[in-house]
């Protein structure tokens, strides 16, 4: 079980907060009203039953499966919640049955990456869609099937796995084309809060021993996860009534990919209604807010008055703490007076990509509207915002995010500047939320590789993916812009050792 180590108490909390866990868990509504009901997104309230049925239909899944084929790899594809926990699963998983890839990206880099190291005729691809309409999940899937039918296999649907609700467009695809098998979930439960269904679940089944804590029907304890609750909900509200909505969180690499989940459930679940939470993850900065580290080694060297909370996650409970994570959001959400489950403003790039996509057909030639302005003038325009958002069009490696790190820390070190960064498309089922829809006193610079993103035109069935990839950052990029934020996009050579050090050149002192 994880502990959950408090530094500071608050008791004054702990009543109020109570009162609306009790209804929480007896799905009663205690949000503002909402033309959402809360009844279509409250069912992974029923964590304990949820998550052994869960388990049930997975495994059982897999025994049919693996009695058909028996494959080599396995490739997830999906965005946000519905891919979050089994990349999380998949980093604190000590050994896997299969080789097991997750694709949350229209980027074609990223997706030729992966391509080049399965056998396609071996592997067994699950595309998880709630909606069944997701763009991205749709664009790798035809990428795929392309793929295979250039090798000759017409036939895709016998080494394919949909994970969506009822009667949605991929489960009606899935039926016509005779998937392997379509799994439903749980229609009341919305993506970022669906680690205890199929969703978090059927990765897991492919892990050795992920699921062995549950072998005999998984039992809470109840009055575990109403203190640890309490704890969380606690911190996060000090963070939204004394701090600005700041948190700062601190996460070893070996497991950021619980930060990306943390990160999605804050920023999209609060970040609407010109307010949110905003989560530091991993920045060396001198921003004074409430500060949580998870499996952090720092701790043993830190002053107790500078954390708020210290947190040693033991995977075996993994989807227990991601439980209480999504009650302790919830609560604050009452608090803050906004409701918690859903997106409003992710739609705004979403209408804009699809704009560009019916318009252009070859987004190649499409100009670029690059800032002619100068990090220093961008420093100088903003100075009187509280946060940046990074936009990175970019393929995500460790080369690139050591060279980020650099670039935040200078910028909040000599500049006072607090940065939120995240990797296109995939930010956008997350901050991108926030960004848009949380304070507007905050600015936004995207970096694009250009001639990184060209050099897959030219490659076999790779225009598609550019088209969305290229479609989705300008659809972003103008969404902001719309919105009166400043917005600015940057030119960067990706392919260079460091390459955000011409940046980072200018801005010394």
């Amino acid at each position: 079980m994880s502990e959950y180590n408090i530094q500071h108490k608050n008791t004054d909390l702990d009543n109020e907060i109570k009162e609306d866990f009790n209804n929480i868990l007896k799905s009663n509504n205690i949000w503002i009203d909402h033309p959402l009901s809360f009844k279509d997104r409250i069912g992974w309230i029923e964590f304990s039953d949820l998550i052994n049925k869960s388990i049930k239909l997975c495994k059982d899944t897999l025994d049919d499966l693996i009695s058909e084929f028996n494959p080599s790899s396995i490739v997830f594809v999906g965005m946000g919640g519905s891919i979050q926990t089994g990349k999380v699963l998949d980093q604190i998983s000590t050994e896997n049955k299969y080789q097991l890839f997750f694709i949350d990206s229209t980027n074609p880099k990223d997706i030729d990456l992966v391509r080049k190291r399965i056998d396609l005729f071996s592997t067994l691809f699950i595309f998880m869609s709630k909606s069944g309409t997701t763009l991205e999940t749709n664009k790798v899937m035809r990428f795929f099937i392309e793929e295979l039918s250039s090798k000759g296999e017409p036939n895709f649907g016998n080494r394919f796995i949909a994970l969506t609700d009822k009667n949605t467009p991929l489960e009606k695809f899935a039926n016509k084309n005779n998937f392997l098998k379509v799994i439903n979930a749980p229609p009341n439960i919305g993506g970022r809060f669906s680690s205890s269904t199929s969703y978090g679940v059927l990765p897991a089944t492919f892990m050795n021993s992920m699921l062995d804590s549950h072998k005999n029907n998984y039992k809470w304890d109840l009055d575990q996860i109403i203190e640890k609750c309490l704890t969380v909900t606690s911190i996060l509200k000090n963070s939204y009534d004394n701090h600005d909505g700041f948190l700062l969180l601190r996460i070893p690499e070996e497991i950021n990919q619980m930060g990306t989940w943390l990160e999605q459930l804050i920023a999209e679940s609060t970040g609407k209604n010109g307010k949110g939470i905003i989560p530091i993850i991993n920045n060396k900065n001198k921003l004074k807010c409430p500060k949580i580290f998870i499996n952090n080694t720092e701790t043993k060297n830190k002053n107790s008055n500078d954390l708020d909370l210290i947190i040693n996650l033991d995977k075996n409970t993994i989807f227990e703490d991601m439980f209480i994570w999504q009650l302790s959001i919830s609560l604050l959400c009452k608090h803050m007076s906004v409701f918690p489950f859903d997106e409003p403003d992710v739609k705004k790039s979403k209408i804009n990509t699809e704009n560009i996509l019916k318009k252009h057909n070859n987004l190649q030639k499409l100009e670029i509207p690059y800032s002619s302005n100068v990090i220093n003038n961008m420093i100088i325009e903003n100075k009187t915002n509280k946060a940046l958002y990074i936009n990175l069009y970019l393929s995500e490696n460790e080369k690139i995010n050591n060279s980020l790190n650099i670039l935040k820390q200078r910028l909040n070190l000599t500049y006072n500047i607090n940065v939120v960064s995240g990797f296109g498309p995939r930010y956008l089922h997350s901050v991108g939320q926030l960004q848009k829809g949380g304070s507007k006193n905050v600015w936004s610079i995207f970096f694009y590789d250009e001639i990184l993103t060209n050099s897959f035109y030219k490659k076999y069935n790779f225009k598609d993916l550019c088209n969305t990839f290229k479609a989705q950052m300008l659809g972003d990029f103008n969404a902001l812009k719309e919105l009166e934020i400043n917005t600015y996009l940057v030119k960067i050579d990706s392919s260079k050792p460091n390459p955000f050090n011409e940046i980072m050149d200018v801005t010394k002192e």
